[in-house]
């Protein structure tokens, strides 16, 4: 996911955009090259597009990254990339120049017009024509074999250092490898005479593409690990994909042991011979392949035929067959189609000049200001003129995101608009099933003749299917909402159980006075059929209708609302919420208009309480009055609005003798909306309002939906920490044997630029088994390294593979100098998943791993102290919401961490068994603590839930901080990255580079 350098092909990541040149930089090459721009970067390197002064040519200035140019030495890596400039090869890419200039080391190669072999698999997506593959095959193999014969090894055979230029494919970075291995891992060191910069035990590469040989970090590669890439590069062209794919760590695991799937498999078309001799050069063990790219090219030559006479030439075939005078009218069409063609072929250049050149700088600086509705709708002009550029698809992932597309009917006509700001609706950028929005708020339109037209805010919204109803389908004033499998996300309901819901419709606005008033004119207060359920007045005695309807009237004592007066609400206020009514009333209108209640879990699927930030901010709280439904800004994920503030609205489930009325109103906070809140069913508060739904007639969705909710709530106001005795007791949970560490190193990926990451593995104090340790360690940082060990969220559980690094942001601790260190926790990721739920519920199964997270967090402290990389004095924990939820207990019981950051933490409304209670830990805590928070975070409020966590931590006043942002359950990277490097700066100690 990136855009690919024009002329070097290297991936670029998406958040890495072409800087400015260094003035520095420029100056230093001032004499020699004019350099106008950057191409891009890679691991070793960055590329700059410039102008040789002195022969007037372009050509491309590779400077060497300046942690590895300080580290390998001017006179080391000149001796070394000088071998390269003696190459001179048609199918290898010349050097024509190298040196050292105020602390700058460079070379120098000619600027090549052309597209990389990566770049054609990209397009081609999929399988290249057999021809072509044999073509930039044997041109590989020649190359390689002239390199070889000059003793030179490339290290880095893959597609993305293959250039296709004009006929040819040209290969790229010969010596390089070489040249900078020891600075990539750190170089043993130079024996005198030796004259090379090999290291013992690297593994330099891309791991698709190295052998087992290089894989398992055998010192003595040489050529044969050539011909293995070579032929990974001839599978992938043959049936476009490598042997291998996965994570890094995986592939290089694989490179050493599996047997790649046979090539006929996947592409039955590839001549035998050619399959043979692929799977023949991908052997495991180097004396089992070809022993030179030489007989390797022979024997390609074999297969195809080379060998044989030379057939006449191009013009006399076509004489032989057609005559003199039909070959000369022959000729004169084609030179008349090559007039055309000419015509035709100056589009591509002048749109990729225009990309180039306007395009991608005026996405940079849109995406930049932060516009990026308007960079979204630039992408998708630029893709209908160049659908297949690279550097464009990078720019499409910076600005926007995709959704996955379903309609029904088929063939709807969606558009799209920013829910603030410019109300112009916008075409899609569209590809086949996907839609991509800009990442921002945004609202989807979907139309069609003869069906009611849909705008929905797709933030949490799959299109499954995205369903119009017909024009003269029943009750337009309702939405339809997709069904599914549905889990209420709110404070102290996570117990309850997941119900799979059919699809419903759902009142677009909450019910209106005006509404509210027909039932009323109607007489639906004295008609018993209406009231069917036993009512409970205040003093809690039941009461029959009757006795009820004194109780159920206005302010004038006439049937209706709390709030009317007369019979009637006050004038003007027809179209606002009907408020002041009970749970009762709620009941019965809903029978008089042939609707329901919706249960909490048909209420909590349609308000998108997860995206808790992106609609409170719009709603109508803290206010002094209700709004118009058509007024509302607040929409929901599927088109309804006000389900957050305005009124609160009931829902049909029990909690005890109580009613759930969800939402808030217009009086309450924001917090409100993931608010669990019930009240007596009688209540008939202002802000008590209604939303209707209805569910189709072959709807058999589970009747637990309607059941009685036991709703967990603890005021931690209140609550008080286990004492001192209580607490020595229950710290002794989470004591262990020190049994041995049994430590094994599995693993080395290299394949990042500025850090390395090693797969550990480790015995556990408890049963018999071993977990599993990532150490991502920073390249340029002085050792001993500062450690900070991660404790990821709950989706950690429910996930077989590890998040990218880059996505907790992580990266950025990584890049500050200090290792990061992720542990697999029991039931985690790749290990054994044994835990029911990580709901903290008093049960055994959930204590017991509490014990063995808590175990293996001490544990993984345990391994740090036997590295001599690890200042073992300045170690620290990053917990991410679940692990900052768990924090308290780990904290408290290994003295050996310094300092803490917490993302998204908070306190559970559940209550687990004191000995798996954080509550009980967090007074024992007393390191500093830094807690970042979201303002509107659904799954720990800020008020009943963060504040209390903060609150009762032991640490000082004065070492302890807690950052609360206009957010959700995340937190930006920007503010993250700059709470959490300066507060590691102050209690770890700033880094040494």
């Amino acid at each position: 996911a990136g855009y690919i350098c024009p002329v070097f092909q290297r991936s670029i990541s998406p958040e890495r955009m072409p800087q400015p040149v260094p003035p520095r930089l420029a100056a230093a090459l001032a004499t020699q090259y004019r350099i106008t721009r950057e191409l891009g970067i890679g691991g070793m390197a960055t590329v700059y597009l410039a102008e040789d002064i002195k022969h007037q040519r372009a050509v491309a200035v590779k400077v060497l990254d300046p942690h590895l140019a300080a580290t390998v030495g001017a006179d080391r890596f000149l001796r070394e990339i000088r071998i390269t400039a003696a190459l001179q090869h048609p199918h290898i890419l010349t050097l024509i120049d190298s040196g050292e200039v105020d602390g700058f080391l460079y070379y120098v190669m000619p600027f090549v017009d052309g597209e990389s072999l990566r770049a054609r698999l990209v397009g081609a997506n999929g399988p290249l024509p057999l021809s072509e593959t044999l073509t930039v095959l044997r041109e590989l193999l020649d190359a390689l074999a002239h390199a070889h014969a000059q003793g030179l090894v490339h290290r880095d055979v893959k597609p993305e250092n293959i250039m296709l230029a004009g006929r040819h494919a040209m290969v790229l970075d010969f010596g390089v490898a070489k040249a900078v291995q020891s600075a990539r891992e750190g170089a043993r060191p130079v024996v005198p005479g030796d004259g090379t910069l090999t290291s013992v035990g690297t593994s330099l590469g891309t791991p698709s593409y190295m052998a087992p040989e290089q894989a398992a970090g055998d010192p003595d590669v040489d050529h044969r690990a050539d011909l293995y890439s070579a032929a990974v590069v001839a599978y992938e062209m043959l049936s476009g994909s490598v042997p291998f794919t996965g994570r890094p760590h995986e592939v290089l695991a694989a490179q050493v042991t599996a047997t790649p799937r046979p090539l006929r498999d996947i592409s039955p078309s590839v001549p035998p011979a050619v399959a043979e001799l692929v799977m023949r050069t991908l052997a495991k063990r180097p004396e089992d392949r070809p022993q030179s790219a030489e007989a390797m090219l022979r024997a390609l030559d074999a297969i195809t035929g080379l060998g044989a006479a030379a057939p006449p030439s191009g013009w006399r075939r076509v004489e032989q067959r057609l005559g003199r005078t039909a070959a000369r009218v022959a000729a004169v069409a084609a030179l008349t189609l090559v007039g055309v063609f000419g015509v035709l072929v100056t589009k591509p250049a002048r749109d990729a000049t225009w990309l180039r050149t306007d395009a991608l700088p005026e996405i940079d600086r849109l995406a930049e200001a932060g516009h990026l509705d308007s960079a979204l709708r630039l992408v998708a002009t630029a893709r209908q003129r160049l659908p297949l550029d690279t550097a464009l698809e990078g720019r499409l992932l910076n600005v926007a995101y995709a959704r996955e597309v379903q309609t029904e009917p088929a063939d709807l006509e969606l558009s799209w608009r920013p829910l603030d700001g410019d109300a112009t609706w916008h075409p899609p950028v569209q590809s086949g099933d996907t839609l991509w929005l800009p990442r921002i708020p945004t609202l989807v339109r979907a139309q069609k003749p003869g069906y009611r037209e849909r705008v929905i805010f797709p933030v949490a919204v799959r299109f499954a299917p995205l369903q119009l109803e017909a024009d003269d389908a029943p009750h337009p004033e309702m939405d339809r909402i997709s069904g599914g499998e549905t889990q209420v996300a709110m404070p102290g309901l996570s117990d309850i159980p997941v119900v799979e819901l059919h699809d419903y419709l759902l009142d677009r606005f909450e019910v209106t006075n005006a509404e509210y008033k027909r039932f009323v004119d109607a007489g639906g207060y004295g008609n018993a059929e209406y009231w069917t359920d036993e009512i409970v007045g205040p003093s809690g005695r039941t009461l029959v209708l009757r006795d009820a309807a004194a109780l159920l009237v206005d302010r004038t004592g006439r049937p209706g609302p709390a709030t009317w007066e007369g019979g009637s609400f006050p004038s003007g206020a027809g179209d606002l919420p009907v408020g002041g009514v009970s749970w009762y009333e709620a009941m019965a209108y809903a029978r008089f208009v042939g609707k329901e209640l919706p249960t909490l879990y048909h209420w909590t699927r349609a308000a998108g309480t997860p995206q808790m930030d992106l609609i409170v901010t719009r709603a109508n709280f803290g206010a002094d009055r209700p709004q118009r439904g058509p007024d509302s800004r607040a929409m929901s994920p599927y088109g309804t609005y006000d389900m957050a503030g305005n009124v609160r609205e009931w829902v049909s489930n029990a909690f005890s003798s109580q009613r759930f009325i969800l939402g808030g109103g217009w009086t309450d906070q924001t917090y409100a909306f993931v608010d669990a809140y019930a009240q007596a069913p009688i209540d008939r508060s202002p802000i008590n309002g209604i939303r209707l739904m209805k569910r189709f007639t072959a709807d058999s969705t589970s009747r637990v939906a309607w059941a009685p909710i036991a709703r967990q709530m603890r005021d931690y106001r209140l609550e008080r920490p286990a004492n001192d005795e209580v607490y020595r007791g229950l710290v002794g949970t989470y004591a262990y044997d020190r049994v041995p560490l049994d430590a094994r190193a599995e693993s080395v990926d290299s394949s990042a630029a500025d850090y390395t990451v090693e797969r550990v593995t480790i015995a556990t104090p408890y049963g018999r088994e071993r977990m599993p340790i990532y150490l991502y360690t920073p390249r340029r940082a002085k050792r001993p390294l500062q450690a900070v060990v991660f404790f990821p969220g709950s989706g950690a559980f429910y996930q077989t593979t590890r998040e990218e690094i880059a996505t907790t942001s992580l990266d950025a601790v990584i890049n500050s100098g200090r290792m990061v260190v992720w542990p697999i926790y029991a039931s985690q990721y790749e290990r054994e998943h044994t835990l029911a739920s990580d709901s903290p519920r008093e049960t055994a199964n959930y204590r017991d791993h509490v014990a063995m997270w808590v175990k293996d967090v001490r544990r993984t402290v345990d391994f740090l102290q036997t590295r001599v990389d690890v200042d073992t004095a300045r170690i620290g924990y990053f917990g991410y919401s679940f692990g900052g939820r768990m924090a308290p207990i780990s904290l408290a019981t290994e003295p050996r961490f310094k300092a803490a950051v917490l993302t998204v933490a908070g306190l559970k409304m559940e209550r687990p068994r004191p000995e798996s209670d954080p509550l009980n830990f967090l007074p024992r805590v007393r390191i500093p603590v830094l807690m970042l928070n979201g303002e509107f975070d659904h799954y720990f409020p800020l008020q009943s839930s963060q504040i209390p966590f903060y609150t009762l931590l032991g640490t000082p006043p004065a070492q302890k901080r807690h950052v609360v942002f206009k957010g959700g359950h995340s937190v930006p990277r920007t503010l993250l990255i700059t709470e959490v490097l300066a507060w590691f700066d102050t209690y770890l100690g700033p880094v040494a580079r």
